[in-house]
This record gives C-alpha cells, structure tokens and sequence, in this order.
C-alpha cells in the first residue's frame, strides 16, 4: 500500500512539473529569430517588435550568451535612440537599413551607472532594424557596413 501511494504521489510531482512548464512555454513572449551576416556568423535572437519589449531590451539581464541576440524590430524606418541604462554588459549594435544591409556600428557601448552619464546612441540615417550582439563580436567577425543581413 505505501509503495502505491509513493508512485501515485511521484506522478502526481511529475504531472504537475509538466503541466507548469507547458503553461510557462505556452505564455511565453520571447519570440526567435535566426539572424546571420553574410557567411560570417549567425545569431539566435530574441526579437523586441513592439514599444514595450524595445524599451525593455537586454536591461537587466546579467550576461547575453555568445551565439544569441537580440533584433530590434520597427513597424517603419526611423532613428530611433538607444541607451545602456540597466544594462550589466557591455554591446555592440548593428544599424540595419530596410533591404537588410548594415549601414553603421556601434562598438563596445559600456553600461551606464545613472541616467546622467547615460549617452543615447543614434544611427546616421533611417533603419528598419537593430541587432544587438555581445560587446566585440562585430570585429571578432568583421562585420562592416554594406553586409547583407538574413533572417
């Protein structure tokens, strides 16, 4: 008798992990995207197509792992502002225009301790997209303006 009760206990834990872990994937935002340039690497990212998820970003993630991302959508092209606040880990960010090239880099931005000394970044022209990267993987990879960009 005590071994089936064990047993109906143990399916009990196991069915309820199961069904919280599929309710959490279930309502889950995060949305991927696979986004390479050229031949030259490949990034899985997280993709920020509305105003909440952009403002948000990485801000207040530890760390961003290597091959990862995140691809900053917008409905039309813009110039929109970027900046470090909340941020733990220094980034690099892609400007890509609308036929998907980049257009501009921005190199090791370093976060900010307060808003004060917190610079907003903007690209020299309209983009449709931004890719943030881990600080460095721009020159590790030797991404340059006019790579194409696929996803």
């Amino acid at each position: 008798m005590r071994i089936k009760r064990e047993t109906i206990l143990m399916i009990l834990i196991i069915l309820s992990a199961v069904i919280v872990s599929y309710a959490i994937y279930k309502n889950s935002s995060a949305k991927l995207e696979k986004v390479c340039i050229e031949d030259k690497a490949c990034f899985y990212s997280e993709i920020a197509d509305n105003r909440s998820e952009r403002e948000k970003g990485l801000s207040g993630r530890e760390a961003l792992d290597n091959n990862n991302g995140m691809l900053f959508i917008f409905e039309e092209e813009t110039f929109p502002g970027f900046w470090m606040k909340d941020m733990n880990f220094p980034i690099d960010i892609l400007w890509i225009n609308k036929n998907k090239e980049i257009i501009g880099i921005e190199k090791s931005i370093q976060p900010c301790k307060t808003e004060k000394e917190c610079p907003v970044f903007y690209p020299n022209s309209r983009i449709k997209y931004a890719l943030e990267i881990n600080s460095g993987f721009s020159e590790v990879y030797g991404f340059e303006k006019g790579n194409s960009v696929y996803f």
